[in-house]
């Protein structure tokens, strides 16, 4: 029994620190419309059953995904040059 409640604990604890660095970096994407517009280009790629394509666009979120600063450069919001 004892066994038990510590292990839960340390799951517990282990969840808590683990998943916290993804939420920082979620948190902090500038602007999220090319990630939600590589989301919208998968679903309309899987409808039109073209899944080497669809693999290539899951692969590129993934890798952003996987790069927190990739990620903050590809989601940073665009300059206009006047």
């Amino acid at each position: 029994m004892y066994a038990g409640i510590v292990l839960f604990v340390g799951r517990l604890i282990r969840g808590f620190v683990s998943s916290q660095p993804l939420d920082v970096i979620i948190n902090e994407i500038p602007n999220p419309d090319h990630l939600l517009k590589i989301c919208l280009d998968i679903y309309l790629v899987r409808e039109a059953r073209d899944f080497v394509l669809e693999q290539d666009l899951f692969a590129k979120l993934i890798f952003l995904f996987r790069s927190p600063q990739t990620l903050i450069r590809w989601t940073r919001y665009k300059t206009k040059p006047e």
